[in-house]
């Protein structure tokens, strides 16, 4: 495939006579490793208890199997991401399928709890070799005319890989037991390795000096307040999680006020003078902690207080990624044509208005709930498609991979402070039943998640209106 051509101001032209159907088979691997990777952070959800049997440990212990993949991901997003657009984004992003499957391997073949959270690092680090590439992947293979349905498929992807995870977990549990829950990415994991090698483009490389006490201070307090976020899902807002919270806030104030010396840092400035990746940033920050702060107490709402069976349950939150998949290729399609504008409005407020039943009622039933899942669904679908495209379409060529990971940490920025709303109005999750869920506090935290999604709206009021591709030459020449 030959290799992008590069505009003055930076950014990529992908060359028009490569061939469509050879860009979409490359986008299959590019999906594949997003759907992999995703879905590792909760396919072994179900099979916690099996573990903490088989390994002697508490469910407390055990959890670090979920906690040490997450934290692992989200300390290295952003310095891998540097490093990609520094070196070889084709050899980084293949590398990273490889150590996912020598991890996955490593943890099927487990018999410690130590061996396996050990193992659980090492794919967490393959993941974020792949995550903090993808979508600078299809930014380089695709022209802007048709970046915003690829990246709307490859966002379903994401929050398909992410909602199904529990259920596919349960799924291959009942074939053969949780070591198969590993041993299914390393065949993939190989396979798409060497398909990456030969198929995926190269890019041109950044040559300015890497960060490396900016880095870590992202990576620590990112990593601090991921931690604390898990660990009010267990004990509430403890004394011992506000410190942690705090201490990884400090650093986080820190490393603003260190970086604005620097001209290159982690924080670079295209990540906030370019106004369509800032604004678009702050949206998704916003769209995230929303959609974090309604689903996760609304998932335990329907069992504790409604009664629903977990199988039920889980047939209406798979109404969501549906619903997901019916938008998103519209909004990739809408923005590729006439901007991000319209979809990202229209999808915030539809998110908006799927909380709708649960702030204006005391209560909701299964039809609300079912309401809620199909609305906010196709909102989602709307809205991240057409804004992820938004961002990577005005993202400068040579730093397409920092501002992926980036948008991809900003995703689980959101989901920490969505988190955090749910367990500070509905109590500790899970643990306290349906006392936990009193119909006053619902209508309250789900009323501030609809003000977070209107909040992403309003911001997006500051997108540029011009097409992807000029806006980028607009804000980086």
């Amino acid at each position: 495939m030959p290799h992008p051509q590069i505009r003055a101001n930076g950014t990529n032209v992908p060359p028009d006579d490569a061939p469509r159907a050879n860009r979409w088979s490359v986008m299959h691997i590019v999906n594949l490793g997003t759907f992999m990777n995703t879905l590792d952070v909760g396919i072994v959800q179900l099979a916690l208890p099996t573990m903490a049997a088989q390994f002697g440990t508490t469910l407390a212990g055990v959890q670090w199997i979920v906690t040490s993949y997450l934290l692992t991901m989200v300390a290295l997003l952003p310095i891998v991401g540097k490093l990609s657009d520094r070196l070889s984004r084709k050899t980084i992003y293949s590398a990273g399928f490889l150590l996912f499957a020598i991890g996955s391997l490593f943890a099927a073949l487990s018999g410690s709890l130590a061996a396996m959270i050990a193992s659980r690092c090492v794919q967490g680090a393959g993941a974020a070799m792949i995550m903090a590439n993808s979508q600078a992947m299809v930014r380089a293979l695709f022209p802007d005319r048709e970046r915003g349905r690829a990246l709307g498929v490859n966002t379903i992807v994401m929050s398909a890989g992410t909602l199904a995870g529990p259920a596919a977990g349960g799924f291959l549990m009942e074939f053969g037991g949780w070591p198969l829950l590993f041993w299914i990415n390393v065949p993939i994991g190989i396979v798409a390795t060497v398909l990456g090698l030969r198929l995926f483009p190269d890019n041109e490389r950044n040559v300015r000096p890497l960060d490396l006490f900016g880095s870590a201070l992202l990576a620590i307090g990112t990593s601090v307040l991921l931690y604390a976020s898990v660990a009010s899902e267990e004990n509430g807002f403890s004394s011992s999680v506000l410190l942690w919270g705090g201490f990884g806030l400090v650093l986080l104030v820190v490393l603003v006020l260190y970086e604005r010396k620097l001209e290159h840092g982690i924080l670079d400035p295209v990540l906030y003078r370019n106004r369509a990746v800032g604004v678009g940033n702050l949206s998704a920050f916003l769209f995230y902690a929303a959609q974090m702060g309604s689903i996760v107490p609304l998932t335990f709402y329907m069992q504790d207080t409604l009664g629903l069976s977990t199988r039920t349950t889980g047939l209406l939150l798979a109404i969501q990624p549906v619903a997901m998949a019916l938008a998103g290729p519209l909004a990739g399609y809408w923005r590729d044509r006439r901007g991000a504008f319209g979809p990202t409005t229209a999808g915030a407020c539809c998110c908006a208005l799927a909380m709708a039943p649960a702030v204006v009622a005391d209560g909701v039933g299964w039809g609300g709930a079912a309401f809620y899942c199909g609305l906010f669904g196709f909102g989602s679908g709307l809205f991240l498609a057409a804004n992820n495209a938004d961002i990577m379409g005005n993202a400068p060529a040579d730093k397409a991979s920092l501002v992926g990971s980036m948008l991809a940490l900003i995703r689980y920025l959101g989901m920490i402070v969505g988190t955090g709303l749910a367990v500070l109005f509905a109590g500790s999750l899970g643990g306290a039943g349906a006392d936990a869920f009193a119909p006053g506090t619902m209508r309250i935290l789900f009323a501030l998640c609809a003000l977070l999604a209107l909040g992403a709206m309003g911001v997006g009021w500051l997108r540029p209106r011009l097409r992807a591709g000029r806006a980028g030459e607009a804000s980086s020449g």
